[in-house]
């Protein structure tokens, strides 16, 4: 009996070359360790920019207009990004891997695909418990939510922040990406304005709906060490134009020496300190 496919996504807009890049090196990664039956897709506005992997990819092009009605009135967080992954898993009515574009698959994505394929449910990582973690930014937020209702959802101390960089959904749960964004447009309607609204919401929702895990084993997200890779993938995707390589090629070459780079940099004290004087009126 054939497996259902599963579908893996990104969404890539704006004018930011990095982006594009980025993106373009997640879809060869996941040429590199996604098994069949499987389906690559970008959700974008520049549908011109993945013109090397129109033969490996389904481009879904998504107007300014939409992107805008996506974000919602006041964009504050990455809101759309939860619109995407809502529409995209009721369009396939399958099982749903939605990254970010600084995301790389980094080994076989087997045993994911089967568990999304059971019902399982992953996010890239359990960062924070909301009432017990003590550094200013998580505490502040604490703040503004303990003991208040947002419609009819209440916060609890033992929820957690999830970091949203991977997204991986089992066919029909669409309905707890609706919920998600409902609890986001009642916390913009209480005034909050947390950057990472996004991942609060989902990361809630979905851990209280059960069966939820770490997709990090599979993945690499890069957002703490952007500028290192950036500068790798711009060397390679450069090498690979020069060579005249195919997606396919450029995959299997990445399955032999995938970036090993750290995903995350901590800044010494001296570059925090820089900060700092930066920030200094």
């Amino acid at each position: 009996m054939t497996s259902v496919p599963v579908r893996y996504a990104t969404l890539a807009y704006g004018e930011s070359d990095p982006v594009y890049a980025q993106a373009a090196m997640l879809i060869v990664s996941l040429l590199a360790y996604a098994p069949e039956p499987a389906e690559r897709v970008v959700v974008t506005d520049h549908p011109g920019r993945f013109d090397w992997l129109r033969d490996v990819v389904h481009i879904e092009t998504v107007p300014t207009s939409q992107l805008a009605a996506w974000t919602g009135p006041a964009p504050f967080s990455m809101r759309q990004k939860l619109e995407a992954a809502a529409a995209s898993l009721l369009r396939a009515d399958a099982p749903l891997v939605f990254l970010d574009a600084d995301v790389v698959a980094n080994k076989s994505l087997d045993d994911l695909a089967e568990g999304l394929r059971a019902g399982g449910r992953y996010m890239h990582k359990r960062e924070f418990e909301l009432g017990s973690n003590w550094r200013r930014g998580n505490l502040q937020l604490w703040r503004e939510l303990e003991g208040r209702t947002f419609g009819a959802f209440e916060f609890d101390p033992k929820d957690a922040m999830w970091n949203s960089g991977v997204l991986a959904l089992p066919a029909g749960d669409q309905v707890l990406l609706q919920e998600a964004l409902r609890l986001y447009d009642s916390l913009a309607a209480a005034g909050i304005r947390h950057f990472a609204t996004e991942q609060l919401v989902v990361g809630t929702v979905l851990e209280r709906a059960g069966r939820l895990r770490e997709a990090r084993p599979w993945f690499t997200h890069y957002w703490g060490n952007k500028r290192a890779f950036t500068l790798e993938i711009d060397r390679r995707l450069a090498s690979i134009r020069d060579r005249g390589l195919t997606p396919a090629a450029a995959a299997r070459e990445y399955a032999l020496d995938p970036i090993g780079l750290p995903a995350e940099v901590r800044p010494g004290k001296i570059a925090k300190m820089k900060r700092w004087f930066e920030k200094q009126p």
